[in-house]
């Protein structure tokens, strides 16, 4: 239930929060090879010329061994085509336990490794536009990193995206509950091993509008959570469900909702992984006040995790890494500099409280190619989620 965005849960938190997100409206053809002269690409980074250079957080001021997207400064990706951005096959992901991987849950190409990287919607004239905005029921269950208990009580708040990733207005909001028929069980794992199991709370909201770029809150007791904040989640029309559900999608006397629907599974944090995220990731002396994390994954046009993709943020992190290939048990690997694994993650720890710009770079097709940029809000004790997917029609300035 609920595949089209979720990934699995058993995830520890470490993996840093890659929210699975529908993404629709792009091109399947191939991209063209991004302008060159004698001296190298004609701009450094194609496609990004819609990256906002104004209002940044700070003044980006980038070194020798970076490229500058929007407010961003990056590492150069490596112009070796063995670190060329590559697709995830769904195949690379069965690295380790015995879940089989699917495009639906785990963002992979079913076809092949290595694939090509569709970026076609960062190209002009192949921008997704924006339909008209139809009201649908958001719903799913709470997914939990790590270690943390049953996702009981969590509360679902759903906001309009404001100006420069600000809080726009509440639309919504619902109190996730393990009592409920379409909760779910799931196994928790370490070590390729089942340690236990816990409960993920069903919630749904309506009146939520399509085609709109919104903001999706996870909170619950601060004795055990931290809250999570989701970018980046936008309900394109044609991934609207309107068929009616299935008699046996639940259990009891509860249902899914009839009506036009949308699933997503939001995620939530316990305050213990928030203490060990740093420590793994060589911050030892764990996010100070006013400054919280930024993490998610690089996919492409096609929703399909990237690897080697290069991300930074503005203002810079005091640490940046991404992870391992393991799926079931992704881990930062500190010494990791060729960009993102197959896995897509990247986490940015410890970042002030206030805007902040993310963006990802790889070498394709003989240049350097923006695979996506966002501006957020990071929270001062809470983890800023920002899953790249190419452009969003909000980021594309109207005729």
């Amino acid at each position: 239930m609920y595949a089209q965005n979720s990934l699995r849960s058993s995830t520890p938190i470490v993996a840093l929060l890659s929210l699975a997100m529908s993404v629709s409206g792009c091109t399947d053809d191939p991209p063209a090879t991004p302008a060159m002269d004698a001296s190298g690409p004609v701009d450094e980074v194609a496609y990004d010329e819609f990256a906002p250079t104004e209002d940044c957080a700070t003044t980006p001021r980038c070194q020798s061994y970076q490229v500058q997207s929007g407010c961003v400064c990056i590492s150069r990706p490596s112009d070796d085509d063995a670190f060329g951005a590559n697709r995830t096959g769904c195949a690379e992901l069965n690295a380790s336990g015995e879940t089989v991987r699917n495009p639906e849950d785990d963002f992979c190409d079913e076809g092949t490794s290595n694939g090509s990287v569709n970026f076609g919607c960062m190209m002009p004239d192949m921008y997704y536009e924006a339909g008209a905005s139809e009201d649908v029921t958001l719903y799913g269950v709470v997914d939990v990193f790590g270690n943390g208990g049953d996702a009981n009580a969590i509360e679902i708040t759903v906001y309009r995206e404001g100006p420069n990733g600000t809080l726009g207005e509440m639309l919504g909001s619902a109190t996730a509950s393990t009592e409920h028929g379409c909760s779910e069980t799931e196994d928790e794992i370490d070590d390729d091993m089942v340690v236990g199991t816990r409960e993920l709370g069903y919630y749904q909201i309506d009146g939520i509008p399509s085609e709109t770029p919104l903001i999706v809150k996870a909170s619950g007791n601060r004795e055990f959570w931290r809250d999570l904040y989701t970018y980046n989640v936008y309900i394109p029309n044609s991934e609207i469900e309107r068929e009616a559900p299935g008699a046996d999608e639940c259990t009891g006397e509860d249902s899914l909702p009839a009506g036009q629907r949308w699933a997503l599974r939001p995620r939530i944090i316990s305050r213990s992984d928030w203490v060990s995220i740093p420590l793994t990731a060589g911050v030892p002396e764990g996010i100070r006040t006013g400054s919280g994390v930024v993490g998610g994954e690089v996919h492409d046009c096609d929703n399909i995790r990237v690897e080697f993709a290069q991300v930074n943020t503005n203002p810079r992190a005091v640490a940046m890494t991404y992870f391992n290939d393991n799926p079931d048990n992704p881990l930062p690997v500190t010494s990791r500099t060729e960009g993102t694994s197959i896995l897509g993650l990247y986490a940015a720890l410890d970042v002030p409280a206030g805007p902040v710009d993310v963006a990802a770079v790889a070498h394709l097709d003989g240049g350097t190619v923006s695979l996506g940029w966002y501006r957020a809000q990071v929270f001062d004790g809470a983890v800023t989620v920002v899953t790249l997917r190419g452009l969003r029609p909000s980021q594309v300035p109207t005729p």
